[in-house]
């Protein structure tokens, strides 16, 4: 009996029932227009930040999931130099952050020229520029010749949960694979985009970082035959969030049979709560900027109101105000009470010293 589906004899006709798509595939392009809708309300220099942290988040979180921690200040000014944001430093983020920044971007940007061994191996190269993966050394920008499997447990009491296709057969199961993706076909980005994740996890051709790959793979098909990036939202955020029914879904996807529909249909409702996500962060965005073409503040509460909306943490107090403004108590107090009277803040039920105050939104 077969453990996994590339030892099926049908393999790799992954196949899927299209019935069973249409309530997600419609709250997908719903979702989307609202996204392009208010996109199409900021500015252009908005439109490129908001652009740079998606990309971001994207990157940051994909490498989150395998443990790897990179420095999102770094991502984020790379990618604002790169999308020519206004401001933006000139300062390179290192080679680690430069090369994971323009692998991504040229699966995006570039996701109208066809995928190939040679991009393939490009991109991995960036996840690994030392050739060290942890203490171990490994092989860049090539198909593993060895053996893989994924486990989980200790290294004393390790539990297989996949076993890849043996290493003799990587290249011809990668040449199908990229025949596949490169041919034009009438299934929807979204849907192909959760095919090609499957399939290229259950090829798992490279000694590491597959998951990485695959998410960058992810997003090329999703922005396949674009000119443009139109994949305004990160993927990787939400599969971080759920990173455990993530792998829960591709064991069970892997281990059935060739009918992935509820895998697509989990992978499209990832998608869709990324798109929610980015759909309330612009609509909060264009709120703000209202705010600040019907009013006008000073600078204590333009100061405080742009923290709020980015980097604020825990509850806003007047004591926390003064301290952040460096006023006193009093000028403090009449700031917040001016944002309140124009419906900008609001007060806590609860009085006294534990009296805190957050935006309308």
């Amino acid at each position: 009996m077969s453990r996994y589906i590339w030892q099926l004899p049908d393999w790799p006709n992954l196949t899927f029932d299209a019935s069973l798509l249409l309530a997600s595939l419609g709250e997908l392009a719903y979702a989307q227009g609202i996204v392009e809708t208010l996109l199409a309300q900021t500015g252009i220099p908005e439109k490129f930040e908001f652009e740079a942290q998606i990309l971001t988040d994207e990157i940051y979180h994909s490498h989150e999931i395998e443990g790897e921690h990179l420095e999102q200040v770094k991502l984020y000014s790379s990618l604002c130099r790169r999308l020519h944001v206004p401001n933006a430093s000139m300062k390179l983020s290192g080679p680690h952050i430069e090369g994971v920044v323009e692998s991504l971007l040229d699966a995006l940007k570039g996701s109208d020229k066809p995928l190939s061994h040679e991009r393939l191996f490009s991109w991995h190269r960036t996840l690994f520029p030392q050739n060290i993966s942890g203490p171990f050394s490994i092989r860049t920008g090539a198909y593993r010749t060895d053996a893989i499997a994924v486990v989980e447990g200790s290294f004393k009491n390790q539990r297989v949960l996949f076993q890849a296709p043996p290493a003799e057969s990587v290249l011809q199961e990668m040449e199908a694979f990229l025949t596949w993706v490169n041919t034009p076909s009438t299934i929807p980005n979204v849907v192909k985009s959760a095919i090609a994740h499957l399939w290229f996890l259950t090829i798992h051709p490279f000694e590491d970082g597959n998951g990485r790959m695959a998410r960058i793979i992810s997003d090329y098909v999703l922005n396949q035959n674009n000119t443009e990036n139109k994949v305004f939202f990160s993927l990787a955020t939400r599969l971080k969030i759920h990173q455990k029914e993530y792998y829960k879904q591709l064991q069970m996807a892997q281990s059935g049979d060739l009918e992935c529909t509820t895998w697509i249909v989990w992978y499209l409702s990832q998608i869709h709560e990324a798109q929610e996500t980015v759909i309330n962060t612009i609509e909060k965005v264009l709120k703000i900027q209202g705010w600040f073409q019907r009013y006008t503040f000073n600078e204590r509460q333009k100061a405080m109101l742009e923290r709020l909306t980015t980097d604020f943490y825990g509850e806003l107090t007047t004591q926390k105000w003064a301290k952040l403004s460096h006023c006193s108590h009093d000028t403090a107090i009449r700031d917040i009470k001016d944002l309140i009277a124009n419906g900008i803040l609001r007060q806590s039920e609860r009085g006294g010293r534990s009296t805190s105050y957050s935006l309308v939104l």
